[in-house]
């Protein structure tokens, strides 16, 4: 049997053989390309319809620099919320969903650095948050054991909220895109 050196252990004890976590995310890419077009018309919030449901919406808040806060969720006052879309109240469509009284499929995520949910290093002091459903808390830390999570439960929350989140900020650079032609057709 073959010796392994010191720095070959540590490594194989850092990464666990969680795969997931040393992966290219899709939320990253989505994420560099809703914050490059929020960057290049100075704004700091959007909302669009989210299709995958009835009365369904999602929303962001950007923070230059720092963090994107992005909600979906279903909203009874699908009227209100439409109208807010509307008259482009995309700051007010956020605080919509943040309060909505169906917390049910609620999905929230505090995405800090605005680069998509990534996994890094316990102890790193970077972490990605997810709430979903407004009960259940995924710290995107690489901390399982305060989480009481396995390695593969981890992997399997952190692909299925890179997947859903992805998704969103699609919709959500569709809206930018959207509203940018919308104004320079009208001139404004």
């Amino acid at each position: 049997m073959r010796k392994c050196g010191p720095f070959v252990v540590l490594a194989l004890l850092l990464t666990g053989g969680a795969t997931l976590r040393t992966q290219a995310f899709a939320s990253a890419a989505a994420a560099r390309g809703l914050v490059s077009l929020l960057d290049r018309l100075r704004l700091d919030a959007i909302a669009a319809v989210d299709p995958a449901a009835p009365g369904a919406f999602v929303a962001a808040l950007y923070i230059p620099g720092a963090q994107l806060l992005v909600v979906n969720a279903l909203q009874p006052s699908v009227e209100g919320v439409m109208q807010h879309l509307t008259m482009h109240q995309y700051r007010e469509v956020y605080l919509d969903l943040q309060g909505t009284p169906t917390p049910t499929n609620k999905f929230f995520v505090q995405d800090a650095g605005a680069d998509g949910i990534l996994s890094v290093l316990p102890g790193s002091g970077e972490v990605d948050v997810l709430y979903e459903s407004g009960v259940r808390q995924t710290l995107f830390n690489g901390d399982l054991k305060a989480q009481h999570l396995t390695p593969t439960e981890y992997d399997a929350r952190l692909a299925a909220a890179d997947a859903r989140y992805a998704r969103l900020l699609m919709l959500l650079t569709e809206a930018v895109r959207e509203m940018r032609q919308q104004t320079t057709e009208s001139g404004h």
